[in-house]
């Protein structure tokens, strides 16, 4: 017996009435996630994990690394990066039904029914929370490949509304897939970009070009009865090829005009088509001399005057990515045995030049840029940020999320950052230079979610690594129990757990100079905005945990 065979009459009625407001789209049943339902009972908070850290140039971005369920970390992304990120770049797992995910601890299989239900659940819940993450310009970039490009697609349509869409081809396996139908050899990228915004990263090139001097086309403009400042002579030395100067005025009303050669045997040529119908040049008398005199018109072999423009251009990209640069092969699964010394450490990774490639087109032209990538896997989105940064001297942040299922953060994405920050020996034994960085590695952990003062003070004590993160303040200045403060360099973070240090607080940062973000203990949500109202200039107060119960109200309700 099916669900709907003990429907009422009422709830039947209901659920049609729901159908007929839905219009064409995409509809699945929404399957319950046990990450998210948990988040009902239990609020999310980050656990520094010290042991991790790399830091090698404190002058560069602290990069971040959260271990833990995506949906989780990104939960706490809401509070520390609302509106911070400038491209998020993710490789979900495909829903191949080859025990390649799972889905409440179970590995969803080929023949699940509801397959991809659970997918589109899965993605839809992380896609909701990832696109408050996105600056206003931000973009999204999400690797997929035949299995759900197409159900990806409308989920995409549904969430990103005012996003432009398009669809990248990747030939990322050249050699083709055992099969005994189509050999795949190619892979999908969804580009989404807020309209009227485009690709920003393009690398942008000078050209050069002669362009025809005499107006074409069938427009008013381009006719001698409508623009009579634009018909004149130019006159032209034919021995030597020179352009010299611009013949005089001629009225809109004058219908003889001098032809043939001047006084001087230099050739008189007018905007005259092959149908003896009188046109006009691009530009004026007065404009046309200072081109003749700087030397970019031109009399060609073949007798016809043309202007030689340099022009900026960005560099197009294309909708098909093929050549050896984009090989899973050799820059994927090759490379990651090259950095980790062990072959099958992960399955499939992305060849590293196709996220650089992907991240090149939206934030290559800026050098301070956040990328996020919540389905880390090895760890190829830190690779390919470090690669930028060196190619260019950029100084662009990754924040990388990922479980450590079978290890993979511990023992793939991790000690491949790290190997990449901090340099390695390939498998010849040959030595590779790090790229330099520097790396927070956080945990996700819990705290219970009802609002008792007990949780509340528990969660304010377990707040400081979201704070910093939030702040980007990572060096400790004073940690006492009362209060900590920790710094980058122009800026402070200040938390007091207990407003009784209030003054011990205001005491400590009295000789500090910069500006101060300060979070106080309160059961409700008061700021103490009169303990500080002496150095308010110097404080920006915030009441903990009540600013990030305010967001987790607003993603768990």
């Amino acid at each position: 017996m099916s669900k709907y065979d003990s429907w009422s009459k009422e709830k039947l009625i209901a659920e049609i009435k729901q159908l007929k407001k839905t219009t064409y789209g995409l509809i699945w049943d929404d399957k319950p996630e046990d990450v998210a339902t948990l988040c009902k009972e239990k609020l999310p908070v980050l656990l520094d994990v010290p042991d991790q850290e790399i830091s090698s140039d404190k002058s560069s971005q602290v990069n971040i690394l959260i271990e833990g369920d995506n949906y989780h970390a990104l939960s706490v992304l809401n509070f520390t990066h609302n509106k911070a990120v400038d491209v998020i770049y993710i490789d979900p797992p495909f829903n191949t039904g080859s025990r390649s995910w799972k889905y409440n601890n179970d590995y969803v299989e080929k023949d699940d029914p509801w397959a991809h239900s659970k997918w589109l659940s899965m993605m839809s819940k992380r896609l909701v929370l990832a696109r408050k993450l996105l600056k206003s310009r931000g973009a999204l970039i999400v690797a997929i490949d035949d299995y759900e490009v197409n159900q990806l697609g409308l989920l995409l349509e549904k969430l990103f509304p005012d996003y432009e869409r398009d669809l990248i081809i990747v030939e990322h396996h050249p050699q083709g897939a055992g099969s005994n139908t189509i050999s795949r050899v190619h892979e999908y990228a969804y580009v989404c970009t807020p309209k009227n915004v485009g690709l920003e990263g393009r690398k942008i090139r000078d050209e050069e070009g002669n362009w025809s001097l005499k107006r074409s086309g069938q427009g008013e403009n381009n006719w001698r009865i409508n623009r009579p400042k634009q018909f004149f002579a130019i006159l032209v030395n034919e021995a030597k090829r020179e352009v010299i100067g611009v013949g005089p005025k001629i009225s809109r009303d004058q219908k003889k005009y001098p032809t043939g050669k001047t006084q001087e045997g230099y050739l008189r040529i007018y905007p005259i088509d092959r149908e003896n119908k009188e046109r006009v040049w691009r530009y004026n008398r007065e404009t046309m001399t200072k081109l003749i005199e700087s030397g970019q018109i031109e009399y060609t072999e073949r007798g016809s005057l043309t202007i030689k423009k340099t022009s900026v251009n960005a560099v197009p990209v294309f909708s098909i990515w093929k050549g050896a640069r984009y090989n899973a092969g050799t820059n994927g699964s090759s490379l990651l045995t090259q950095i980790m010394g062990k072959a099958n450490m992960f399955p499939y990774p992305k060849s590293l030049y196709t996220v650089v490639d992907m991240l090149q087109m939206i934030v290559g032209n800026n050098k301070e840029a956040v990328i996020l990538d919540f389905f880390a896997g090895s760890g190829t989105t830190a690779h390919a940020v470090l690669e930028l940064n060196k190619d260019d001297g950029g100084n662009r942040q990754f924040i990388l999320c990922t479980n450590n299922e079978n290890n993979i953060c511990s023992d793939v994405c991790y000690p491949r950052i790290k190997k990449i920050i901090s340099g390695y020996k390939d498998s010849k034994g040959e030595k590779v230079e790090g790229l330099g960085g520097n790396l927070k590695y956080f945990r996700t952990d819990f705290v219970d979610a009802d609002p008792t003062d007990r949780n509340k003070k528990k969660l304010t004590e377990m707040t400081t690594e979201m704070l910093c993160l939030k702040e980007g303040t990572f060096e400790k200045i004073t940690s006492k129990k009362a209060f900590k403060i920790y710094k980058n360099t122009n800026h402070y973070t200040g938390i007091i757990f207990d407003q009784m240090a209030i003054s011990d607080f205001k005491d400590a940062i009295a000789k500090l100079k910069g500006k101060f973000s300060v979070y106080v203990f309160s059961l409700g949500d008061d700021s103490f905005e009169d303990e500080f109202k002496d150095i308010k200039q110097k404080v920006k107060l915030s009441p903990i945990p009540e600013v990030i119960l305010r967001v987790y109200r607003r993603i768990f309700k």
